[in-house]
């Protein structure tokens, strides 16, 4: 299961987030470095199609997809040299799949912020300097490595790692993230699969989310999405009933932001339907159909014969998969098929 990691400045709202996000009790207190250990819950993925097909079928149950998260202890400045937990904190990011960082956006007197001062620009330079400190120190150390095994090594692609090497070492040096480098179309394999081995803090994806408060001042900042953890907190706890009085029953703001981690980790879902379950299933975007039929049973892939597509919204529009095939919207795909979020399929397999 992918993860996403809460990154942050102590304070910033992580561990209640955190709390929102899973509904366990981790600390919270106001004070640096309450969490030091990192706690991990695994979120379900809101999805309604789950919910809409469940009903059309019957079905006994309705199953989501899910992410992991994970609050990890606040940085500070100099983490990347061992300031505050530093070292401990970067190796629980390092673990994770996409980092999510949570920056204060709030202006409240009764909560410290170790910098003293609201500045959520600033805290994310902060952030992504130790982050980048740290990725540069790591590559600089395996250079020598690097240019050793490019003037003698019996790996072919040799050289081209360590022109890689220099060029994220360029980039870190300039204060630029990893992600930065992006590789031509026509890139070895193996060289995609190789960089992924680095495990570089700034290779992974991230995203950025301002924490507000509804009576506090307007947030200049180019964040991913804005959020006021404090309120999403209270609204949890409302009934149906309490969010339609007060016209927030839609979608809410955490489920946004947890739909949003998905389809920045490059996830999408398809989905399975009957009197059983309705269920959700992860799958990579560009992932073929075989390869989807594995994420329910590693057999699967293997005994694929085809598989029996139908969008959902045709399903919906149609009301069910015989009405579907009648109107000419089932389809059958082969192996070649690649498949889409939101494809409804029963997978045919063979003995």
């Amino acid at each position: 299961m992918l993860s996403v990691g809460l990154v942050g400045l102590p304070n910033a709202g992580k561990s209640t987030l955190f709390n929102l996000l899973t509904k366990r009790s981790v600390p919270a207190e106001n004070f640096p470095f309450c969490t030091i250990d990192p706690n991990s819950g695994i979120v379900e993925v809101p999805d309604e199609r789950v919910k809409n097909l469940g009903e059309m079928s019957k079905s006994q149950k309705e199953i989501y997809t899910a992410i992991e998260f994970t609050d990890i202890a606040g940085l500070v400045k100099g983490a990347s040299t061992g300031a505050g937990l530093g070292n401990k904190f970067l190796s629980h990011i390092r673990e994770v799949d996409l980092m999510l960082f949570v920056l204060r956006a709030f202006q409240d007197d009764d909560i410290i912020h170790v910098e003293n001062r609201v500045d959520p620009q600033e805290d994310f330079d902060i952030l992504l300097l130790e982050l980048v400190l740290a990725d540069q120190g790591s590559l600089e150390k395996q250079l020598p490595k690097f240019q050793k095994d490019a003037r003698g090594s019996s790996d072919k692609l040799a050289g081209e790692k360590l022109e890689i090497i220099e060029k994220f070492i360029a980039l870190l040096v300039a204060g630029k993230p990893a992600n930065e480098l992006v590789f031509d179309i026509g890139t070895d394999k193996d060289l995609i699969k190789w960089r992924k081995t680095l495990n570089l803090l700034t290779d992974k994806p991230f995203l950025k989310l301002a924490n507000t408060k509804r009576e506090g001042q307007n947030v200049d900042f180019a964040s991913d999405f804005k959020l006021d953890i404090l309120e999403e907190t209270e609204l949890a706890d409302l009934t149906i009933e309490d969010r339609i009085e007060l016209g927030v029953e839609g979608k809410t703001g955490i489920d946004q932001m947890i739909q949003a981690c998905y389809k920045k980790l490059s996830l999408a879902t398809f989905l399975t339907t009957g009197e059983v379950e309705s269920r959700a299933w992860t799958f990579r975007v560009g992932m073929k159909a075989p390869e989807c039929a594995g994420v329910i049973h590693t057999d699967f892939e293997k005994k694929f014969i085809k598989a029996e597509v139908v969008s959902f919204e045709d399903l919906m529009s149609c009301g069910g998969e015989k009405q579907a095939s009648e109107q000419g919207k089932l389809r059958q795909e082969g192996k070649e098929y690649q498949m889409v979020d939101g494809d409804v399929v029963e997978f045919k397999i063979g003995g």
